[in-house]
């Protein structure tokens, strides 16, 4: 008797979002991804492959970092600006752009240790009096680090914050507690671990005191009105973050 056939496998469903196609195994990760993402024609995209990318040097990973992706890399390499990262029909079209391309080389900005601040820390007082001088103009820079939650680990989950003030001094600063289950700490990219976050400040009490120091101190209502003295909220993202 012949030998039974293996039965035949159902391949992995993976749900590609078309814009950055990151690939998610639940549909419902790629819709959250698509909530959270907001793309946009302002997003620099590849000129091979199209896809978005969240930032300029994000873009220029994908085409020179240390794991570019094969063809895109191939096709920029001849036809590509390395300053702004445009690409051209021909080479003497790249030629005559060089010419005039304006973009400085990008340089390595460093890194430095931000300090630890838990969640006993008291907001600075941005009350009219300490700040009586700044009027509405001052602005404060956000970002945030996500780590990954769900099944997958493709879940955002905030878990750091960091505001910076127009000089570029740290207002505030602090590990955030997600509010659902941490599955994938992306240590590579964000550098946190569970200890990180083992008594980080409630995501909860950490929007009340941004928007303390985003109302400069004034109710929200007053805010809302007039405008009153609320800071410039600026930074990459922010829909997202």
């Amino acid at each position: 008797m012949d030998a039974e056939a293996d039965p035949p496998q159902n391949p992995i469903t993976r749900h590609k979002c078309l814009a950055c196609y990151k690939q998610y195994k639940k549909k419902e990760h790629l819709i959250e991804h698509m909530k959270t993402s907001y793309h946009s024609v302002h997003q620099p995209r590849c000129g091979v492959c199209q896809k978005h990318c969240k930032s300029f040097e994000s873009l220029r990973e994908h085409l020179t970092g240390p794991l570019p992706r094969g063809i895109c890399s191939k096709i920029f390499s001849q036809q590509g600006c390395q300053l702004c990262l445009a690409l051209f029909d021909s080479p003497g079209s790249l030629i005559d752009h060089r010419k005039i391309c304006r973009i400085s080389a990008p340089t390595c900005p460093g890194t430095s240790a931000l300090p630890y601040i838990d969640s006993q820390f008291d907001c600075q007082d941005f009350s009219d009096e300490n700040h009586a001088g700044e009027g509405p103009g001052g602005a404060v820079a956000m970002d945030c680090e996500m780590v990954g939650g769900g099944s997958d680990g493709s879940l955002e989950l905030c878990a750091r914050v960091c505001l910076v003030d127009e000089d570029e001094r740290l207002i505030f600063h602090t590990y955030v507690q997600p509010e659902i289950p941490v599955t994938n700490y992306r240590y590579d990219i964000t550098g946190l671990t569970e200890e990180h976050l083992r008594n980080a400040m409630p995501l909860k009490e950490v929007r009340e005191k941004l928007l303390q120091i985003l109302h400069n101190g004034e109710s929200i209502g007053k805010v809302r009105l007039d405008g009153g003295k609320a800071r410039l909220l600026v930074g990459h993202d922010l829909a997202h973050d």
